[in-house]
């Protein structure tokens, strides 16, 4: 008769403990796989609301840094516009001051360039960003200028039309804003409906709608001289009204202030992340070690099983 040695127990226990090799074996393979120290917040102990806290604030900070990428887009397309706009107004100026010398009016098609520049501006501020019109205030689906909206009067010169006239203006009063921060508001842009724009488009307007005779009259010539000071109150510091390089230094300023932000953030986003990253993120070379250690300990755990369940009294001694 064969008789055996009593090992059950012994064999639960090297069981027991083969399990939880091979559960730790499981952790660093997925940590090795992952590069993360654990898959559940509930193995981060005491970490856990720490690493919640600082995800929680680079969620912010990555809204406000998307927040300030879209309103420098839209402020780059704005100031490019006013820039446009001026160099427009100040070219159509030098026109019109050749164009005082009589007959020249008519050789240089005065009319004709000063309508074609008029359609330029009205295309400069019905510029959009994707599907959003920039100068038409919070009314961002609405063409801002339309000049055949039948509010707007054109001109008939002479006499030149002193204006005001913003009837082309579609859009509202409504200044756009973005959020950059907790407590940081940043008010932006201009409405296609600002002084110097008005200006430029009636002084344009006016010269479009001319017909010179051969020579010019004295009244035709006064028309083009009043379209040279509409430009010139456009252009130059007045003193009195803005004109278009105030409001691109406006647009300017914003910029600054906006850069300035996005600065801080993404200081703040590389200091979230290594924190995060210390509290979640597992030491590669040590979890490797570990990984190798836990291979080990399992195949040998394994070996004691394999004998322990051979075990009989004629192999026990």
């Amino acid at each position: 008769m064969v008789t055996r040695i009593g090992s059950h127990a012994q064999s639960q226990i090297v069981l027991q403990a083969t399990l939880r090799t091979q559960a730790r074996l499981f952790d660093s393979q997925t940590q090795v796989a992952t590069g993360k120290k654990t898959q559940t917040f509930s193995g981060l102990a005491g970490d856990a609301q720490r690493l919640l806290n600082a995800k929680a604030d680079l969620a912010k900070t990555d809204q406000f840094l998307e927040n300030i990428e879209i309103a420098e887009q839209r402020l780059d397309m704005m100031l490019f516009s006013v820039d446009r706009v001026d160099e427009v107004a100040r070219e159509m100026r030098s026109l019109f001051q050749s164009a005082r010398n009589g007959d020249t009016a008519n050789v240089l098609d005065v009319p004709n360039m000063a309508k074609q520049f008029r359609d330029l501006v009205v295309d400069l501020l019905n510029a959009k960003d994707n599907e959003r019109f920039l100068f038409s205030g919070g009314k961002t689906d609405t063409k801002p200028v339309d000049l055949g909206n039948g509010i707007y009067t054109a001109p008939a010169p002479p006499p030149y039309d002193d204006g005001p006239d913003t009837g082309y203006y579609e859009g509202d009063d409504t200044v756009n804003s973005v959020r950059i921060d907790n407590s940081f508001v940043v008010s932006y842009g201009v409405l296609a409906n600002a002084d110097p724009f008005e200006k430029v488009i009636r002084a344009l307007d006016n010269i479009a709608q001319m017909s010179f005779t051969e020579p010019p009259t004295a009244d035709e010539l006064a028309v083009i001289e009043s379209a040279i000071t509409e430009l010139n109150e456009a252009i130059e510091d007045n003193g009195v009204n803005p004109t278009l390089q105030n409001i691109a230094s406006g647009i300017a300023l914003d910029q600054n202030l906006i850069a300035e932000q996005r600065s801080k953030h993404k200081s703040v986003k590389v200091f979230l992340e290594t924190k995060i990253g210390d509290v979640e993120n597992v030491n590669t070379a040590e979890a490797v070690a570990k990984l190798n250690f836990e291979q080990v300990q399992l195949e040998a755990s394994f070996q004691v099983i394999s004998r322990i369940q051979r075990l009989t009294l004629n192999t026990f001694f």
